[in-house]
């Protein structure tokens, strides 16, 4: 008999793969987490084996429903129908903010051919020398900010204006972002200020996620974030800001045993012709006066040069 006929020797292996791993029975009952899915979700094999699969740990980033009205849910529909999917989703971090995953989903039957469980396998959209990348496109100029962790103020401004250079030069199109937290003034009064940090750091860690590889998002202000987009049109931008939105509202903050999710308002501008960084920021700054004035959590993008 072979050291490989052994099925321990194959759960090992699938509690080292750096790909996430579970498996649910049909009651959603977690039975393996392996530490691929430790190391994307921060949730510990303790923390989550023998306890049920927590609602909207994996939730679509497009609100996308199935023919009958109903959330799409690759899970649910692998317990009820046995087909197996492959779907872009966020994934809720232990530290409560959200992790664009791809995952695969897939029945696990009895020998009888009956649908006992499920597995299913994720990895984030952007990997970590992806971030590493992205940080690496304003090396040189980084100075990051004390509570968040992003680039600052000043290095998002000599970023700026290297691509308003390049813009100038070859064209090359991008947009920014400026995104503010909704009501973060009556969160600090409610809860105390030390509750605003968590926030931000929650909120940075979710924008920075929903980003692609080539963009960069830094600190703006005490409660601003700005995002430049990189080879982004105008046209694209509210469809971008939206995902990041929809990412926010997704995101949670743990705070003394209570959680509670967050919005946020953005206003967009794409860079034109004319631009310099005080013109773009100041139109986004607008866009973004227009997303709060309606009440916040939606997006804005300005079309003026």
């Amino acid at each position: 008999m072979s050291e490989f006929d052994s099925p321990e020797i194959w759960r090992l292996v699938l509690e080292s793969l750096p790909t996430g791993v579970y498996v649910v029975d049909r009651n959603r009952r977690i039975l393996f987490w392996n530490s691929g899915a430790e190391s994307t979700c921060g949730y510990l094999r303790q923390d989550v084996v023998g306890r049920f699969l927590r609602e909207h740990l994996f939730t679509t980033s497009d609100e996308a429903e199935t023919e009958d009205g109903e959330g799409f849910d690759p899970l649910n529909l692998v317990l009820r129908d046995g087909k197996s999917s492959v779907a872009h989703v966020s994934i809720l971090h232990k530290e409560g903010y959200r992790v664009p995953v791809v995952l695969k989903t897939v029945p696990i039957r009895s020998p009888g051919g009956n649908i006992i469980g499920a597995a299913e396998c994720f990895e984030p959209h952007v990997s970590s020398p992806e971030r590493t990348r992205r940080r690496n496109a304003i090396s040189g100029l980084v100075c990051l900010d004390e509570v968040t962790g992003l680039p600052s103020k000043s290095s998002m401004e000599a970023y700026l204006r290297e691509r308003l250079a390049l813009f100038a030069e070859r064209r090359a199109e991008f947009g920014i972002l400026l995104i503010e937290i909704d009501r973060l003034e009556e969160l600090r009064a409610a809860r105390g200020p030390s509750v605003v940090p968590s926030v931000l750091r929650v909120a940075s860690h979710t924008v920075e996620n929903s980003l692609k590889p080539t963009d960069v998002v830094g600190a703006w202000s005490d409660n601003l974030f700005l995002a430049v987009l990189t080879e982004c049109k105008e046209a694209d931008l509210e469809k971008v800001a939206n995902r990041v939105r929809k990412m926010i509202s997704l995101s949670e903050v743990e705070w003394w045993g209570d959680r509670f999710s967050l919005t946020a308002a953005l206003g967009g501008a794409g860079c034109g012709p004319k631009d310099t960084l005080e013109l773009l920021v100041e139109r986004a700054y607008k866009s973004l006066e227009d997303s709060t004035a309606l009440g916040g959590n939606r997006v804005t993008v300005g079309k003026e040069y």
